[in-house]
């Protein structure tokens, strides 16, 4: 195939390829509208809220967590069953990352100080973002009238599990199989996006994989021009022209004496 046909193919290969892509983009959609995951049937979306870290300081927004599963913890630092519970937070912590798994700590007590609640941090090796309900508006969302009160909110912000109290017999197995079952069965970033997004994610790749295949066909031709070049018949050197008369290959300083070939003074420019 020479390389005008190779440039004229190219952009029938990009139209097929997009709307190939637009067409299983669309497949998708409709199939997670139609039959959707067991982890993902309940539908409650999460309140967003913004809690400061008693010690760095620094906001985090529950909104900002789109993409991991958030266990949010609402704890008072004289509750013992919430005392109980810490390990077994610091056992999520350790075991996933910040990509797969964020645990928020909030003192719902509002009469607890800052510098009790970042003591009692310190003491139980709370490693994870911890924070304070200072105007009660964690409790009123989350509904905390008995502590501790645990939230498995999903990669999609929706409230996927919730209870209250805790058990190391009965709380802890169900938790920590609810957050395995949500990161096991977590969702790429291509995945999260909007139909529409995915199409413009994929048009972009293709115009990217079309400019690298005109960009290699262009090399692949430069190339093949420079191997081939014809050497002069009498120097070896490049040849810039051709003798008319017996087509022998010449380059210009030896043109000058006319073709070593035949004799012939009359050439051809390449």
């Amino acid at each position: 195939m020479n390389k005008k046909n190779t440039l004229l193919l190219l952009p029938i290969i990009l139209v097929t390829l997009i709307f190939s892509s637009y067409n299983f983009n669309l497949t998708e959609s409709y199939s997670e509208n139609t039959i959707q995951p067991e982890i993902y049937q309940i539908k409650e979306a999460a309140t967003d809220f913004t809690i400061k870290d008693v010690d760095t300081g620094v906001t985090y927004s529950l909104s900002d967590l789109i993409g991991r599963v958030v266990v949010l913890d609402l704890f008072a630092t004289w509750c013992p069953p919430c005392g109980v519970a810490l390990p077994y937070l610091r056992e999520l912590y350790l075991k996933y990352s910040e990509d797969e798994v964020r645990i928020i700590s909030i003192d719902v007590d509002i009469s607890e100080s800052q510098s009790l609640v970042s003591q009692f941090r310190h003491d139980n090796n709370m490693d994870w973002i911890v924070g304070r309900d200072t105007d009660g508006s964690n409790s009123t969302s989350y509904g905390s009238e008995s502590i501790p009160t645990f939230h498995i909110i999903d990669q999609k912000g929706n409230v996927h599990w919730s209870d209250s109290g805790f058990t190391v017999e009965e709380t802890w197995p169900v938790m920590s199989s609810k957050i395995a079952t949500l990161v096991e069965n977590s969702e790429s970033p291509s995945q999260n996006m909007s139909p529409t997004t995915r199409v413009l994610v994929t048009i972009l790749e293709v115009v990217g994989g079309l400019g690298a295949a005109v960009a290699i066909v262009y090399g692949i031709y430069k190339l093949r021009a420079l191997f081939m070049r014809k050497k002069c018949l009498s120097c070896k050197s490049i040849a810039n022209s051709k003798c008319s008369k017996c087509g022998s290959f010449i380059c210009s300083n030896c043109s000058t004496q006319g073709c070593s070939n035949c004799g012939s003074r009359k050439f051809i420019r390449l």
